[in-house]
């Protein structure tokens, strides 16, 4: 479940990691796939979905993650 890491308060960082690699992955994909489909909106939701994604992985490295909802 991608957005489940939010609602846990421990969790190894490698797990958190492995989520939100995944979901960039299927961001990615998904915003590939409505390009080629002419869904240019959507997949301009896509990108805003990556750059979320991005910016997780960004807190995560730098050691300032949090759970939003934990």
């Amino acid at each position: 479940m991608s957005s489940a890491r939010h609602f846990f308060k421990s969790q190894p960082a490698s797990q958190t990691k492995a989520e939100i690699e995944a979901d960039l992955n299927a961001a990615r994909g998904a915003q590939r796939d409505l390009m080629a489909a002419g869904q240019y909106r959507l997949a301009n939701q896509m990108a805003a979905a990556v750059d979320e994604h991005l910016d997780e992985m960004n807190d995560l490295n730098n050691g300032t993650w949090r759970p939003k909802h934990a």
